[in-house]
């Protein structure tokens, strides 16, 4: 018996199946990269974003006035909560300028009002010398240090100049 040659197909003949599947694999693939570059471009921080200073206003011996007129003053040595706007697109957050000793004239430490635990706003007891988180009961000593309750971090730091009585916030620390 003779049998017959088998032609060896090398290449799929055009079709209307074979032309919607590549259509759909291109479709779906440049639709793909586009999310993927999105999402990369959402990771990676823009170039000259970020803080910006504001002034946190003047500081006298008892008080500091901000720069639209409302007067803070020192309870047990700290004032607040300052309204700053990092980058001026009103993500507002709630900062307190603390001084660590009653003589010092000026301020010491600039210290945020988020509780490190869940984002509560934190808030200054002058009877107890301390912040207190309402949501699940975290203490910071006057440092922003935590004293108890589940807060897993101290209060976060700013950074900030003093020039003569004026104050800017610079930043949060890092």
């Amino acid at each position: 018996m003779a049998s017959t040659p088998q032609t060896v197909q090398t290449h799929t003949s055009p079709s209307r199946y074979n032309f919607m599947i590549l259509t759909a694999t291109t479709l779906i693939g440049i639709v793909s990269i586009g999310y993927i570059g999105a999402a990369i471009a959402y990771l990676i921080p823009r170039k000259g974003e970020g803080s910006r200073p504001q002034s946190l206003g003047t500081v006298t011996a008892d008080s500091i006035t901000g720069p639209d007129g409302t007067s803070y003053s020192f309870q047990n040595g700290v004032a607040g909560p300052f309204i700053y706007d990092a980058t001026g697109r009103g993500d507002a957050q709630g900062i307190y300028a603390v001084r660590k000793s009653a003589s010092s004239p000026g301020v010491d430490l600039i210290l945020g009002q988020t509780c490190t635990h869940l984002g509560c706003p934190v808030a200054w007891t002058a009877q107890s010398n301390s912040f207190n988180c309402p949501c699940h009961g975290s203490v910071y000593n006057k440092e922003g240090q935590n004293i108890s309750g589940p807060a897993p971090a101290p209060l976060y730091k700013y950074n900030f100049t003093s020039k003569g009585d004026q104050v800017t916030v610079q930043g949060r620390q890092s």
